[in-house]
């Protein structure tokens, strides 16, 4: 099993890579609004493909030495995006040339791997309040207020159940973390309803029937692709919803589409990727060689099931509606890069843990804390 576990990841999300890439050629063919898109979903690509050779043939530890740099580049970025202009009431790009960058998701793989570096390097003092819990929150305080300013709720949460996780494994303190996490789902729902559009979007879920075609239009014109397709599908191309009755039909909706034009039985190998992909990141996680190895693994691998979780139980009207793509499969280059170089620190933790058994005669090491 322990030689097979990044093979089937890798090959898991290709096949992902590669449905995104036809569902996009699919749904943007008869859409002048969306022309270049699939060009553009190519080229960064490219990109995601060059950077995961990279992070993937490097050991991972040598990464540690950066882990504050990039952090703090990260904060500074997002930082800038707030001088840019609003799309759709909200800060959250910067442009370079042609293209466009969200900081937000680099920041995401910044803080794993600080988090991972920062909690393996104090494991020994991991139950002290100073190292087990107020340094892991206070490196995200700054990073949060930056995100509500956007404002970026989706990425808030991601970030806070990606720390809370994170310490959770490290073997920080669970009734702190407990009574942390409810404070954060209280604060978070406050932040929601004083926003006026998250209030709407809150109250449209709750009332669907009488919402379906205002706040609640995106959702459910998603269920109706869903409906639409049954278990067979329309066929490939074959989609109405995409026809400007579905927004973000490429982006954030694009797995409705998927259940559109292929059916429920494509939609489900999506659903089984996703879990293959995080059992094989777990445990890979598991067999790293070290803490910082086990803790980066976890993170990023649940970072992205995360939002894969999220978005589909968005999509199929399972939880309140909010905007998030669907990693490797959705249009949108950095989230694309950012998954790709995650998947490689991935490959890279799998490589140097096989690496250390064979140097260890067969038997797994763990340099840090055995046991862990």
């Amino acid at each position: 099993m322990n030689r097979y576990v990044t093979p089937i990841m890798v090959l898991l999300v290709l096949m992902l890579t590669g449905l995104g890439l036809v569902m996009i050629s699919s749904t943007t063919a008869p859409l002048v609004d969306y022309s270049g898109q699939l060009e553009r979903q190519f080229i960064w690509l490219g990109a995601g493909m060059v950077a995961f050779g990279v992070v993937g043939w490097v050991d991972y530890t040598a990464w540690r030495r950066w882990a504050w740099v990039l952090f703090s580049v990260s904060v500074v970025l997002l930082a800038l995006v707030l001088a840019g202009r609003p799309v759709k009431g909200a800060t959250r790009w910067l442009s370079f040339f042609s293209f466009k960058i969200q900081p937000s998701e680099f920041f995401r793989l910044a803080l794993v791997l600080l988090l991972a570096h920062g909690l393996a390097k104090h494991q020994a003092k991991i139950r002290e309040w100073k190292w087990g819990f107020f340094w892991p929150i206070s490196i995200i305080l700054l990073p949060l207020i930056l995100l509500r300013l956007e404002p970026d709720l989706g990425t808030m949460v991601l970030v806070v159940a990606t720390t809370f996780a994170i310490m959770f494994v490290a073997g920080s303190r669970t009734w702190p973390l407990i009574g942390a996490g409810t404070l954060c789902t209280l604060a978070f729902g406050v932040m929601v309803w004083m926003l006026s559009e998250r209030r709407s979007r809150i109250l449209a879920f709750l009332h669907p029937e009488e919402n379906k075609e205002g706040k609640f239009f995106q959702i459910w014109q998603g269920m109706l692709a869903f409906g639409s397709g049954g278990t067979q599908g329309l066929g490939l191309g074959n989609s109405r919803q995409k026809m400007f009755y579905l927004p973000e039909s490429t982006t954030d909706s694009i797995f409705p589409i998927i259940g559109e034009e292929l059916g429920l039985y494509v939609t489900l190998a999506v659903v089984i990727a996703y879990v293959i992909i995080l059992i094989c990141g777990l445990w890979i996680s598991m067999h790293s060689k070290d803490t910082f190895g086990m803790l980066l693994g976890f993170g990023l691998v649940f970072g992205i099931c995360l939002q894969a979780m999220i978005n589909i139980g968005t999509v199929t009207g399972s939880i309140p509606p909010k905007g998030m793509p669907l990693p490797f499969v959705s249009y949108g280059g950095s989230n694309l890069v950012i998954s790709y170089i995650a998947i490689g620190f991935l490959v890279s933790i799998h490589r140097q843990s096989l690496r250390a058994i064979r140097h260890s005669g067969g038997m797994a090491i763990n340099d840090e804390t055995p046991g862990i």
